[in-house]
Protein backbone atom coordinates (compact mmCIF):
# COMPACT_ATOMS: atom_id res chain seq x y z
CA UNK A 1 0.00 0.00 0.00
CA UNK A 2 1.27 3.43 -0.88
CA UNK A 3 1.25 5.99 1.31
CA UNK A 4 1.25 9.57 -0.87
CA UNK A 5 3.19 12.47 0.57
CA UNK A 6 1.63 15.62 -1.07
CA UNK A 7 3.05 19.42 -0.89
CA UNK A 8 1.46 22.13 1.28
CA UNK A 9 -2.42 22.60 0.61
CA UNK A 10 -1.77 25.76 -0.81
CA UNK A 11 -0.63 23.57 -3.85
CA UNK A 12 -3.61 23.25 -6.25
CA UNK A 13 -2.57 22.28 -8.97
CA UNK A 14 0.21 19.52 -8.92
CA UNK A 15 1.09 17.79 -5.55
CA UNK A 16 4.79 16.75 -5.67
CA UNK A 17 6.08 14.19 -4.21
CA UNK A 18 7.95 15.01 -1.06
CA UNK A 19 10.31 12.93 0.72
CA UNK A 20 10.54 11.89 4.03
CA UNK A 21 13.48 13.20 5.69
CA UNK A 22 14.49 10.58 8.47
CA UNK A 23 17.54 10.30 11.04
CA UNK A 24 19.84 7.37 10.60
CA UNK A 25 18.84 6.67 14.48
CA UNK A 26 15.10 6.49 13.82
CA UNK A 27 15.74 4.75 10.94
CA UNK A 28 17.94 1.63 12.33
CA UNK A 29 15.73 1.51 15.15
CA UNK A 30 12.32 1.41 13.04
CA UNK A 31 14.08 -1.55 11.09
CA UNK A 32 14.65 -3.59 13.78
CA UNK A 33 11.14 -2.87 14.88
CA UNK A 34 9.89 -3.97 12.15
CA UNK A 35 11.37 -7.73 12.80
CA UNK A 36 9.85 -8.50 15.98
CA UNK A 37 7.14 -10.86 15.35
CA UNK A 38 4.29 -9.10 16.76
CA UNK A 39 4.92 -6.71 13.52
CA UNK A 40 2.02 -7.11 10.61
CA UNK A 41 3.45 -7.57 7.22
CA UNK A 42 1.56 -4.69 6.21
CA UNK A 43 3.68 -2.26 8.80
CA UNK A 44 6.88 -4.19 7.18
CA UNK A 45 5.84 -3.22 4.07
CA UNK A 46 5.46 0.28 5.18
CA UNK A 47 8.34 0.39 7.18
CA UNK A 48 9.80 -0.89 3.67
CA UNK A 49 8.21 1.74 1.63
CA UNK A 50 9.51 4.84 4.17
CA UNK A 51 13.22 3.38 3.92
CA UNK A 52 12.96 3.34 -0.13
CA UNK A 53 11.35 6.71 -0.44
CA UNK A 54 13.30 8.51 2.36
CA UNK A 55 16.25 10.76 2.68
CA UNK A 56 18.30 9.51 5.73
CA UNK A 57 20.46 11.90 7.29
CA UNK A 58 22.85 12.67 10.52
CA UNK A 59 20.43 13.66 14.09
CA UNK A 60 22.49 16.54 13.29
CA UNK A 61 20.96 17.55 10.58
CA UNK A 62 17.20 17.47 10.74
CA UNK A 63 15.11 20.63 10.12
CA UNK A 64 13.82 22.12 13.10
CA UNK A 65 10.30 21.51 11.07
CA UNK A 66 10.60 17.67 10.56
CA UNK A 67 8.46 15.14 12.42
CA UNK A 68 10.90 12.78 13.89
CA UNK A 69 10.40 9.99 16.49
CA UNK A 70 8.81 11.65 20.13
CA UNK A 71 8.04 14.53 18.17
CA UNK A 72 5.18 16.28 19.56
CA UNK A 73 3.12 17.90 16.33
CA UNK A 74 -0.18 19.11 15.98
CA UNK A 75 -2.52 17.87 13.30
CA UNK A 76 -5.95 18.94 11.19
CA UNK A 77 -7.64 17.30 8.72
CA UNK A 78 -7.72 18.99 5.58
CA UNK A 79 -11.30 20.19 6.13
CA UNK A 80 -10.73 21.34 9.81
CA UNK A 81 -13.39 18.79 11.56
CA UNK A 82 -10.54 17.28 13.60
CA UNK A 83 -7.48 18.49 15.52
CA UNK A 84 -4.84 16.05 17.07
CA UNK A 85 -2.14 16.84 19.69
CA UNK A 86 0.18 13.86 18.92
CA UNK A 87 3.56 12.48 20.58
CA UNK A 88 5.10 10.06 17.90
CA UNK A 89 6.23 7.08 19.45
CA UNK A 90 7.62 3.75 18.99
CA UNK A 91 4.66 0.92 19.52
CA UNK A 92 5.56 -0.03 23.21
CA UNK A 93 5.04 3.35 24.35
CA UNK A 94 2.08 4.27 22.05
CA UNK A 95 -1.38 5.27 24.03
CA UNK A 96 -3.56 6.70 21.96
CA UNK A 97 -5.97 8.28 24.35
CA UNK A 98 -2.86 10.01 25.85
CA UNK A 99 -1.71 11.25 22.69
CA UNK A 100 1.14 8.90 21.52
CA UNK A 101 0.50 7.38 18.26
CA UNK A 102 2.55 4.75 17.25
CA UNK A 103 5.10 5.20 14.45
CA UNK A 104 3.04 2.01 12.99
CA UNK A 105 0.07 3.11 12.58
CA UNK A 106 -1.34 4.14 9.75
CA UNK A 107 -1.30 7.96 10.60
CA UNK A 108 1.98 7.51 12.82
CA UNK A 109 4.19 6.05 9.39
CA UNK A 110 3.02 8.94 7.08
CA UNK A 111 3.77 11.84 10.03
CA UNK A 112 7.18 10.04 10.50
CA UNK A 113 9.30 12.33 8.42
CA UNK A 114 6.88 15.22 7.45
CA UNK A 115 7.55 18.48 7.62
CA UNK A 116 5.58 21.99 9.13
CA UNK A 117 3.02 22.76 6.60
CA UNK A 118 2.63 19.36 4.61
CA UNK A 119 -0.29 17.26 3.81
CA UNK A 120 0.11 13.65 4.82
CA UNK A 121 -2.28 10.82 3.09
CA UNK A 122 -3.78 8.32 6.02
CA UNK A 123 -5.29 5.21 4.89
CA UNK A 124 -6.79 3.44 8.16
CA UNK A 125 -8.44 0.14 8.16
CA UNK A 126 -11.78 1.75 7.01
CA UNK A 127 -10.04 2.28 3.59
CA UNK A 128 -10.98 5.60 3.72
CA UNK A 129 -8.26 7.93 3.37
CA UNK A 130 -7.63 10.85 5.79
CA UNK A 131 -5.67 13.79 4.66
CA UNK A 132 -4.05 15.59 7.96
CA UNK A 133 -2.29 18.83 7.59
CA UNK A 134 1.11 18.99 9.73
CA UNK A 135 0.98 22.16 11.73
CA UNK A 136 2.59 22.93 14.88
CA UNK A 137 6.10 21.40 15.89
CA UNK A 138 5.95 21.81 19.44
CA UNK A 139 8.69 19.26 20.52
CA UNK A 140 11.58 17.89 17.83
CA UNK A 141 14.07 16.04 20.32
CA UNK A 142 16.84 16.72 17.35
CA UNK A 143 16.13 20.89 17.69
CA UNK A 144 15.92 20.34 21.52
CA UNK A 145 19.57 18.11 21.35
CA UNK A 146 20.98 20.99 19.17
CA UNK A 147 19.78 23.80 20.93
CA UNK A 148 20.93 22.47 24.53
CA UNK A 149 24.74 21.82 22.93
CA UNK A 150 25.39 25.43 22.80
CA UNK A 151 24.49 26.51 25.83
CA UNK A 152 27.22 25.71 28.68
CA UNK A 153 26.34 23.11 30.97
CA UNK A 154 26.00 25.77 34.04
CA UNK A 155 26.68 29.30 34.71
CA UNK A 156 29.92 30.03 36.53
CA UNK A 157 29.44 30.52 40.22
CA UNK A 158 30.82 33.73 41.16
CA UNK A 159 33.55 34.64 42.97
CA UNK A 160 33.78 36.26 46.27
Amino acid sequence: MSFARISSPMTVKAHIEVPPILSESDMDRLRAYALLPTVSAQQRAWVEALESSAVVVDSAEIPPDVVTMNTTVECTTVDGADAHQWTLVYPDEADYLRGRLSVLSPAGIVLLGARRGQTVVCRPPSGVPIHYVVGEILLQPESQRMTGSSKPDSDPAPSD
